[in-house]
């Protein structure tokens, strides 16, 4: 995979983020998405695995 223009963004975002005195806010939003990521990926989101048995 390619993540050299991925790696070069978050770098430059973090960079930015710090220069501007922003570094403590961008990590409460990355903690703030990985913890809706966790949340919507939780397994009981999933659905009813008992709707493709045949009744």
């Amino acid at each position: 995979m390619n993540l050299d223009k991925l790696t070069s963004f978050a770098i430059s975002a973090v960079l930015a983020a710090a220069l501007m005195g922003n570094l403590d806010r961008l990590q409460l939003w990355i903690l703030k998405s990985q913890a809706k990521l966790l949340y919507e990926s939780r397994a009981s989101a999933w659905g009813n695995p008992s709707v493709f048995k045949g009744k």
